[in-house]
């Protein structure tokens, strides 16, 4: 019998084209996987083991779409068709019907993920070159991946899905219970901090491991073994079926087959009940009392079409919002986003606790609800379509004289209106939590917003989706395309996949880019743009669906009005000028032609690399700022100095493309070549450059925020809180290295030479060294409510024409300057005669005192161990997080901290005092890295920046809050190190890159705290002392070399061995 019934299943879904379209899109999947998806590791090989776990557990959550699917359509048939009686009263036992049903389901959802994986093999085989970045093809690493990490993923759904769906018997709880899967896997990954999940951070080895265990989907057990794995493990080794991975893997299959018996044991063949209703008796009518009229119906004009979509909507609303999915629904929003928000709050173990702002909220709202958004739009659109022919009530309907237009924007309200609804009672939630947290400063502008920012592309979402089921007439082929169009073109995922331009993108959510200072900025303007593209696209849709559902329509379309024309292809001619003027403003550059440009450059221009040049000397500039317009001007000029031993006549000079250039030009030289193409200009001088001869050279040009290209991390002009690294965009001088391309494996197949090798730790230095430094004079002016904030000390500061202006200045400092400028409010104090500054957002002001005690600390710390603070001032700013790639930089006399960091709740709590690393690392740079030890880019050259400012923080956090706390750092940075050294590489600090940021921050620490254990805090704050008083400007700068013997210096010849090692060995 079970035989059979399996046949009978099997033939039931042979014979449908739409089973073997899903199965080929598994298929195709995943080939698109292994050979397009952009998800790859440093030093790991794509088809690794370690890529595969990654690859197969991220994509195992896709086989919840056939599973759900699958259990709508086969578990319910019988309910569906009221075909229940007739079956229960068969021979058929319940055991077989179980089983039967319960492996169809599950033999599908195999079987696709099979044809993924072997897709996804495919991929790799037609992609597998003698690259770096590929091994040896091993079909093991696939099947063990699949048998330990997906099988029992694909089992656990199943499980779960099957068991809701016999005990529910209603379609919208089966799709609940899917999103619900997911929800659950989204809590464990927020706490297990799953390389997964966005701004993810490092967790206790406590925390790791219970979510370890407690993952339904394995990879927090992935995650966990191999997190000290090195890269030949990864690229070799298989999952280990041991420890947590054991434990886990064992869980979720007990829990499966715990779920299945019990559904078993309690499933019996009984007819659904019917929920009955109570029946009033009325009196019998008396023969004559009443009169009865003939009433006429008018089934025209607009009130009635208006009480049409009233009606509809009323019974639709009626049965939606009272229904138990409706509630669960709810109920699983508020948790995800509950978790979410609790997530944001808490700062793991290496960040204090966040403060509960809006603005965090916010963000929260809008990283968190879209994808509930879209599940809930995607199965209730096809839902509400299908309802009345679901219950055989469509026959009745159609009967009766409607709009079908009316029809459509009934349900396109009612999906409207869920959506607002979770959104609303999303914002109810994070009041709360403002409320409970005690930061009940609310900014009711701000979350109303969420309506639009989140509402609107909901509904083109809506919208789309109705329009699809009307057009396909099949509710699950209508619902798949539907899906995977949204897939595609509204999730990060179809990036990945070339739908990365803006005309490929379909009501994109607003990303969470609010800002306590700037708020959303010019997003809103992008937004908007890009939602009336994504509104006329949806409108073709819908005037398709209407021709596809109105047959009389359809069958009068030969006779079609001018004006009906009109309609139709008005949004269409909409959409093309939308899409127009998107593409030309968004002026995107493919990845394979920004390289191409590079090599292009490097063949061309890699002659002057080793050809004499001018230095710059001195800096004069007027910088406008004008930030409410996302814009700024500027115009300078440069001394150049011969500081070469050699004559020359040619000057090549570089300019910014991402810039608007006015002019660039000196009486001294000839303009002789100008290559727009790669921002060269080629000058001759007038006369030949002799040594010291000096040269002045004048500039003009203007930046203005495209809001559809976005803004360079450290170009960032926006209405408040702006910062900018300007001098990135000022000319520079000579060959550009940084426009090489850097990664060798793509040299390698354009057959160019590899990347010159970094400068030999024992390389002699240039006598005397040219440290390129400058004399910096700026005059900055912004809006009258704003102040500018730059580098250097302020000799003076006025107001003419309604603007702000600020001139500042600096003594040889290096060609490396910022500007900030934004609504301030200021806090100064005093440390001996230095001045100290804070400028920070108003609202911002809870850490400001506490900031200037860490300022004099620090101060204090390192004028006694390592020498003279050389500025008057000691200035903070606070900018705004449309900046991102550093939590907080150093210049000379200015310091700039992202309101990210600064706005940290350090009374919390685990009293985690992030303000005060920040000060002790970023001060401290004004010993080691600016002005004063300044190292040349050379192997090791980072430890004597980023190490000793790191060894200074360690230090200054010690003296404050003991012992204790400092074994505390040092653990978080071995767990860092160890957890990255896979990917980053293990060297020795000595001969370490500057720009393996894992080896010299966190190694780095560690290596300094064994240092200090070793030979202790005074030998070393001696030793690097001396080390800065013997090569700090204008004296020849040191290497690690010359740190190595410093130590040594200070130290007894028996701790010598130990030193070297730890600055010379990998580990």
């Amino acid at each position: 019998m079970l035989r059979h019934l399996l046949f009978f299943e099997w033939k039931f879904y042979n014979r449908k084209i739409s089973f073997y379209v899903m199965l080929l899109s598994f298929f195709g999947f995943g080939i698109l996987i292994g050979t397009t998806a952009a998800i790859s590791f440093p030093n790991i090989t794509n088809n690794s083991p370690y890529t595969i776990n990654f690859i197969l557990g991220l994509f195992s959550l896709v086989s919840l779409f056939p599973i759900v699917v699958m259990s709508s359509q086969s578990l319910l048939r019988e309910k569906d068709n009221h075909f229940e009686q007739i079956l229960y009263s068969t021979p058929i036992t319940i055991r077989n019907y179980f089983i039967s049903r319960f492996l169809l389901v599950l033999g599908v959802a195999v079987i696709s993920f099979l044809l993924f994986i072997l897709g996804y093999m495919l991929g790799h085989i037609f992609e597998m070159d003698t690259s770096d970045m590929w091994g040896d093809f091993h079909l093991k690493y696939y099947l063990y991946s699949f048998f330990v990490i997906a099988l029992p993923n694909v089992f656990l759904c199943t499980a779960i899905v099957a068991c809701m769906a016999w005990f529910s018997k209603n379609k919208m709880l089966i799709y609940l219970s899917g999103l619900g899967i997911y929800v659950l896997y989204v809590v464990v990954s927020i706490f297990s901090n799953s390389p997964l999940m966005a701004n993810a951070s490092p967790v206790s080895d406590s925390a790791m491991k219970l979510a370890a265990k407690l993952d339904p989907f394995g990879m927090a057990a992935f995650f966990e073994q191999t997190s000290h794995w090195t890269a030949l493990e990864r690229n070799t080794e298989v999952l280990q079926l041991t420890g947590n991975i054991l434990i886990n893997r064992t869980a979720v299959v007990l829990f499966a087959c715990a779920l299945l018996f019990a559904a078993f044991r309690f499933f019996k063949f009984k007819v659904s009940k019917l929920k009955k209703k109570k029946i009033t008796l009325i009196n019998e009518v008396v023969a004559g009392k009443h009169l009865y009229v003939k009433t006429e119906t008018k089934p025209k004009g607009k009130w009635y079409f208006i009480s049409t979509i009233i009606t509809f909507l009323t019974i639709d609303l009626k049965l939606t919002i009272k229904s138990i999915p409706f509630a669960l629904l709810v109920t699983i929003t508020l948790f995800v986003v509950g978790m979410e928000m609790y997530g944001a709050i808490d700062g793991g173990i290496r960040l204090p606790e966040n403060y509960v702002t809006s603005g965090l909220m916010i963000n929260t709202i809008l990283v968190t609800i879209p994808i509930i958004l879209l599940v809930a739009m995607l199965f209730y659109g096809s839902e509400l379509v299908w309802k009345s022919n679901d219950v055989n009530f469509y026959a009745i309907e159609k009967s009766t004289p409607f709009s079908n237009i009316a029809l459509f924007i009934s349900k396109f309200i009612t999906l409207t209106s869920i959506s607002f609804i979770l959104i609303f009672f999303s914002i109810i939630l994070a009041l709360i939590f403002q409320v409970i947290y005690q930061y009940p400063i609310i900014d009711w502008t701000a979350y109303l917003s969420l309506f639009y920012f989140i509402g609107l592309p909901t509904a083109l979402c809506a919208l789309f989706i109705i329009a699809m089921q009307y057009i396909i007439k099949n509710k699950y082929i209508a619902l798949s395309i539907a899906a995977l169009f949204l897939v595609m073109t509204n999730s990060t995922l179809g990036k990945n996949f070339g739908f990365g331009h803006p005309l490929t993108r379909f009501a994109n959510f607003l990303p969470n880019v609010f800002s306590d200072i700037n708020g959303f900025g010019y997003f809103s303007k992008i937004f908007l743009i890009s939602m009336l593209y994504s509104l006329f696209f949806t409108m073709v849709f819908v005037l398709v669906a209407m021709l596809f559902f109105n047959k009389s329509v359809m069958q009068s379309f030969i006779k079609i009005k001018l004006s009906q024309i009109f309609i139709f292809v008005l949004p269409i001619i909409a959409m093309i000028i939308t899409g127009i003027y998107i593409a030309t403003k968004s002026n995107l550059i493919s990845k394979n032609s920004k390289t191409d440009w590079q090599q292009h450059y490097e063949e061309k221009y890699k002659k002057y690399k080793a050809l004499p040049q001018p230095s710059i000397t001195a800096v004069k500039t007027n910088i406008d700022l004008f930030p409410e317009q996302n814009s700024y001007k500027v115009n300078g000029s440069y001394i150049l100095v011969n500081k070469t031993k050699s004559i020359f006549s040619e000057i090549l000079i570089n300019i910014s493309k991402e810039i608007s250039w006015n002019s660039i030009q000196s009486s001294q030289l000839t303009l002789i070549k100008k290559d727009a193409e790669f921002g060269q200009y080629l000058f001759r001088s007038k006369k030949q450059i002799l040594p010291n001869d000096s040269i002045s050279l004048q500039f003009d040009f203007e930046y203005k925020v495209e809001p559809l290209q976005g803004h360079q991390s450290f170009n960032a002009i926006v209405e408040n809180g702006a910062f900018m690294r300007i001098s990135n965009y000022f000319p520079t001088i000579g060959y550009d290295v940084s426009n090489e391309i850097e990664n060798e494996l793509e040299r390698k197949e354009r057959k160019m030479p590899l990347p010159d090798a970094i400068k030999k730790v024992n390389a002699s230095h240039q006598n005397p060294y040219n440290y390129e430094f400058i004399n910096f004079d700026a005059i900055i002016s912004t809006s009258a409510n704003q102040t500018a904030i730059s580098v250097g000390e302020l000799k003076n500061k006025y107001t003419n024409n309604n603007r702000n202006f600020f001139h500042y200045v600096a003594k040889d400092i290096p060609f490396r300057f910022a500007v900030s400028s934004a609504k301030y409010a200021v806090k100064k104090s005093k440390y001996n005669n230095i001045a100290i500054e804070v400028f920070y957002h108003p609202l911002h002001h809870q850490n400001i005192s506490h900031l200037i005690e860490n300022i004099k600390r620090t101060l204090a710390y390192c004028e006694t161990n390592f020498g003279k603070y050389p500025y008057n001032t000691v200035r903070f700013a606070e900018i705004s997080s449309f900046t991102k790639g550093f939590a907080a930089t150093s210049y000379p006399v200015s310091a700039f901290i992202n309101e990210e960091q600064l706005h940290l709740n350090i009374l919390a709590d685990k009293q985690q005092d992030i303000i005060g690393e920040l000060v002790g690392h970023e001060l401290s740079h004004l010993w080691w890295g600016n002005a004063q030890l300044h190292p040349d880019f050379r192997e090791g050259s980072g430890i004597l920046t980023e190490t000793l400012a790191q060894y200074t923080q360690l230090m200054l956090y010690k003296n404050q809050y003991g012992k204790d706390k400092m074994l505390e750092m040092v653990s978080l940075h071995q767990n860092l190190y160890d957890s990255e050294k896979a990917f980053s590489g293990e060297e020795p600090l000595y001969i370490s890159n500057p720009n393996n940021s894992n080896v010299i921050y966190n190694k780095g620490l560690v290596k300094m705290y064994e240092l200090y254990l070793l030979i202790d805090e005074e030998k070393i704050n001696l030793a690097l002392k001396n080390l800065l008083a013997k090569h700090k400007f204008p004296n020849q700068p040191a290497t690690t070399l010359d740190l190595i013997e410093e130590l040594k210096s200070v130290t007894e010849h028996s701790k010598h061995i130990a030193i070297d090692e730890l600055f010379k060995n990998r580990n």
